[in-house]
């Protein structure tokens, strides 16, 4: 069954790339490092993310942002030692050419953030779930038509049951698109 999908899959994707050939490249994903840097308590943790962007135009694409954090010091109800952060945003980023072959992007999405703790006493709940904003800025420079690096920074902000949550992140990806 899993071959099935997979096999259905690619085969919608490649008779979706060529209904879509003459608009340029359609699908994009990107996945890479990132460093998040908690200003309430100074303190920084390394993570990874991955995006699925789809371009509904010339310069906006929608996207799916997902990232997870490595621990770092968190000082709230919850927990006041080491929690690591994950997210899933869905959002669009409005592109713009910057001249040669770079391309800048403003990215902005909603979504959903989850705390979890490391040290928390036994019997206790250990995670929180709430919503979060995340807004960004970056460029891209394409290496090949099909594959390139980009470099961004953000700026999350929990609301909800995570609004003591505010963290800015750099990020560095390679992409494709296709």
């Amino acid at each position: 069954m899993k071959r099935m999908i997979i096999a259905v899959t690619a085969i919608l994707v490649l008779l979706g790339q060529t209904a879509f050939a003459g608009e340029g490249n359609t699908f994009r994903l990107s996945a890479g490092s990132s460093l998040f840097y908690d200003s309430v308590n100074q303190d920084a943790g390394a993570g990874g993310y991955l995006t699925l962007g789809y371009r509904v135009a010339p310069s906006v694409e929608l996207e799916v942002y997902g990232a997870t954090s490595n621990h770092f010091e968190v000082d709230n109800d919850l927990t006041r030692g080491d929690a690591s952060v994950s997210m899933v945003t869905f959002g669009a980023r409005y592109l713009s050419s910057m001249g040669d072959k770079s391309i800048g992007y403003i990215s902005a999405g909603v979504g959903v953030l989850e705390l979890e703790a490391d040290d928390v006493p036994a019997g206790t709940d250990d995670s929180r779930s709430g919503g979060v904003a995340r807004f960004g800025v970056g460029v891209d420079f394409p290496l090949t038509p099909h594959l390139g690096v980009t470099c961004g920074a953000g700026f999350n902000r929990g609301f909800g049951s995570t609004d003591e949550i505010i963290l800015f992140d750099l990020t560095t990806a390679l992409f494709c698109t296709f």
